[in-house]
């Protein structure tokens, strides 16, 4: 079977060793048990000793919302390190004098870096299967979900392998991907406010929802949020994109076009990498 020769070394390296089966078992363990207090804290009512199974969406969406925050906190600081951590080590040159190509270099060294988180996200479908039992949440609700956190994974990776072609330290590199998430989370929020009161102070109603889905469309919790309360039945983000100043009758939702934006995201961050060291491979070669 052929299979990137980056990727194949790289998984032999990192998922070969014994971290790899105990961190898979701390982080199941920490999850499911989180999940169980949780769980227990809301399904038993003090008062009446009663079970609501409405709450056990609320487990749900308290899993979920672990689950993109390892993602958020991990990718970068896994992915910044790749192609930098080969130059700090003078590496980087007999990789590039290879016959691997600068576009197989990049890509397998981006799914070798998010492989392990991969592998503990989808390690924890049976966990969340136990919403299954209560009801609520269908298969396809948690595929989707699951299949969200897969292209914000590429992306944040993309962010990362790119800020390692471009700086030399490992260092300045992992504070850069977090900077540019920075950008997408807060700063596309800050920039929405901005732009809805200056709306309302020119006698305006506001922006109008497809305005208020480009401006924040690249914010990944907010795409988040968007999945998770179309499955649990909240309005939170409809509320805030004001979805009733509609005036085209616009049918896309907000995680929609988050995940188009990020798809086009990682496209131009793994082009950009692969820019960014060709002239190194061409030199070299």
């Amino acid at each position: 079977m052929m299979i990137n020769p980056v990727l194949r070394l790289e998984l032999k390296t990192k998922l070969r060793t014994w971290k790899a089966p105990v961190l898979l078992l701390v982080y199941l363990t920490i999850l499911a048990g989180f999940g169980s207090l949780i769980l227990l804290a809301t399904l038993y009512r003090s008062y009446d000793n009663s079970f609501d199974p409405q709450d056990v969406l609320t487990v749900y969406a308290l899993l979920a919302g672990c689950q993109m925050g390892l993602i958020i906190l991990l990718i970068p600081a896994l992915t910044a390190g790749t192609i930098s951590g080969e130059r700090e080590r003078q590496t980087l040159d007999l990789l590039l004098i290879t016959r691997v190509s600068s576009f197989s270099i990049i890509m397998g060294k981006l799914i070798a870096s998010i492989s392990q988180i991969m592998l503990l996200i989808f390690a924890s479908i049976p966990i969340f299967s136990v919403i299954f039992i209560f009801g609520g949440v269908s298969l396809i609700n948690i595929l989707l979900l699951f299949l969200y956190y897969a292209v914000i994974s590429i992306m944040l990776g993309s962010i990362g392998i790119f800020c390692s072609t471009y700086f030399k330290k490992t260092t300045v590199a992992t504070v850069v991907s977090y900077l540019f998430i920075l950008i997408f989370s807060i700063g596309t929020l800050v920039v929405y406010f901005i732009m809805q009161e200056y709306s309302y102070m020119t006698g305006q109603n506001g922006l109008t929802y497809l305005q208020s889905i480009i401006l924040v469309g690249g914010n990944p919790f907010l795409g988040f949020i968007s999945i998770i309360q179309n499955q649990v039945g909240a309005d939170i983000i409809n509320y805030l994109l004001n979805v009733y100043n509609n005036p085209n009758n616009v049918k896309i939702e907000l995680w929609q076009f988050n995940l188009v934006f990020n798809s086009v995201v990682s496209i131009i961050m793994i082009l950009l990498s692969v820019i960014r060291i060709r002239p190194l491979a061409g030199k070299n070669r």
